[in-house]
């Protein structure tokens, strides 16, 4: 395995210190790690952090990674009251990363009656907004899928949304 000396003033080294302690990862890969985003930032392409929450039943964790947005599309199911919404990232390594955002739906009516519980409790126990909890939080589920290739996909989203990817893939870059 070939070798590279890097030259740092005394001055940086914290720099590094700071960003192996952040990336959590010996030196060699924090640096190659910085420098793939480096390249896909200067790229010009579109590449940025992207930062995500995965869970469901109100206990979420983030996630986060280098990419572009191509593509989202939002589905109802209204046999089971439910809307699901996909975004579909390219990764700084090429592969498809597929949020799903899966979210109960509940009628206007009720949506009405729920605000207005809300406040009513809000008055009487003198809570405020953000000490409540709310009961629409644990109807969401949301998750972070990554695919190698745009084919798999096939049974993950809405055929309409593959079809836009495919047709992004196989389409020009416009840098304009």
């Amino acid at each position: 395995m070939p070798n590279k000396t890097i030259y740092v003033p005394d001055a940086d080294l914290s720099v590094f210190d700071q960003a192996q302690g952040v990336s959590g990862k010996n030196l060699s890969a924090t640096i190659v790690q910085a420098l793939r985003f480096f390249i896909k930032i200067g790229e010009g392409k579109g590449f940025e952090q992207i930062e995500v929450t995965e869970g469901k039943n109100g206990v979420y964790k983030k996630k986060r990674f280098i990419g572009r947005e191509l593509a989202s599309a939002r589905v109802y199911d209204d046999d089971v009251s439910l809307s699901t919404t996909y975004v579909i990232y390219e990764t700084a390594h090429g592969r498809y990363a597929v949020w799903i955002t899966e979210e109960k739906v509940i009628p206007l009516e009720r949506s009405i009656e729920r605000e207005l519980e809300k406040r009513i409790i809000e008055r009487i126990a003198g809570k405020k907004k953000n000490e409540l909890t709310k009961e629409e939080d644990f109807s969401v589920s949301r998750r972070l899928e990554v695919y190698d290739m745009i084919d798999q996909l096939k049974e993950r989203v809405p055929g309409d949304l593959l079809r836009t990817l495919q047709e992004i893939r196989d389409g020009d870059f416009l840098d304009i």
